[in-house]
């Protein structure tokens, strides 16, 4: 089959670039042709209206469809597997797709089809008021984001988007979670338009066995910010002094100024060799996220590692660790209980 995959890269680099990246190579690896349309945020940047022009793309982009249109022609795709279509690429592009009469699949990552900031969590606390009265523009009247602009942005987005009704063009979204699916159902989304398809990863080596000897730390993987569960993590680090505690990830904007305790330490962001290193060393994964995930990935590469994991009793976290077998399962800031677990390994 000639499968074209569209994806809108993030300004960083994150779980949903892996994401494309492996689906490429698996689909190629079972003989299918492959062709890999993307746009990047950082076009923005050489744009005359810069990061405002992205308001006007992503309700509808030109060279996008243009782009399309070419692609269409050539490559005579059988299917489009959708990923992230914002800022630039424009979910205006399905019912290009849909008059070509190409099947579309939509992999849901986050919860941007019902939330404008597609995280359901704001001011640090999860946030529902958009699928209530006002739809969209609660993003505005809570300024989601921290700024006006962008927030007021984000809820004209999203409210062309669900007005002109780009998304029932497509054929099935994938959810990565039940939890995610049973949130598009309840919101309206057809149950007979939606599948389950659960993250994977592929490793690049073998993990032999397991020496007890050379667990060194707690450790914390991923994106250095309050709803990703940094704070619970520095937290538990300043409690527990006599335990060292590791952090592979790059720092961000959000984490530069906060007080770290002297028993954490930063090793920045880790590439797949590395990070099989990590795990080596690793007591315990740390993964106290505060909002709905769709899928992490640490969840299964702590698992491949024989890494046992504490994460919070919420969405696909509780749905894949299960309490005192691949790890613990707490209450949202019960750090009592998390350092009772860490005492247990």
């Amino acid at each position: 089959m000639n499968i074209l995959i569209i994806h809108n890269i993030y300004s960083s680099k994150g779980g949903e670039e892996g994401v494309v990246e492996l689906q490429e190579k698996l689909l190629r690896s079972k003989g299918h042709n492959v062709l890999l349309y993307t746009r990047e945020y950082s076009e923005m940047k050489k744009w005359l209206l810069g990061r405002f022009g992205g308001l006007f793309t992503s309700i509808h982009n030109p060279k996008s469809h243009r782009d399309l249109k070419k692609i269409i022609s050539s490559f005579k795709p059988d299917i489009a597997i959708l990923h992230n279509l914002f800022p630039i690429i424009s979910p205006s592009i399905i019912p290009l797709l849909n008059k070509n009469k190409i099947p579309t699949w939509q992999i849901v990552h986050n919860y941007r089809l019902l939330c404008p900031i597609g995280i359901f969590y704001t001011k640090g606390e999860i946030c529902q008021e958009c699928l209530g009265f006002g739809r969209e523009w609660n993003c505005l009247k809570n300024n989601c984001t921290g700024s006006y602009f962008a927030s007021l942005s984000l809820a004209i987005r999203g409210l062309f988007t669900r007005k002109l009704k780009y998304y029932n063009k497509v054929d099935y979204f994938y959810t990565l979670s039940l939890f995610q699916k049973k949130k598009l159902i309840d919101n309206g989304f057809a149950v007979d338009k939606i599948r389950n398809l659960p993250n994977t990863f592929m490793p690049k080596q073998k993990v032999e066995e397991v020496n007890l000897e050379e667990k060194e730390y707690i450790g914390f993987v991923g994106r250095l910010t309050k709803e990703k569960g940094l704070f619970d993590f520095i937290e538990i680090a300043r409690q527990m002094p006599e335990y060292s505690f590791r952090v592979a990830g790059e720092r961000t904007k959000e984490s530069e100024n906060l007080d770290f305790p002297s028993n954490i330490k930063f090793e920045g962001f880790l590439n797949q060799k590395q990070m099989a290193e990590f795990y080596k060393k690793t007591k315990l994964i740390l993964f106290l996220s505060r909002w709905y995930e769709g899928f992490p990935l640490v969840l299964l590469e702590a698992m491949y590692n024989y890494t046992p994991i504490i994460v919070n009793n919420l969405s696909v976290m509780a749905e894949v660790v299960e309490d005192r077998k691949q790890g613990f399962v707490v209450e949202i800031g019960d750090t009592a209980l998390i350092k009772k677990n860490i005492e247990e390994i």
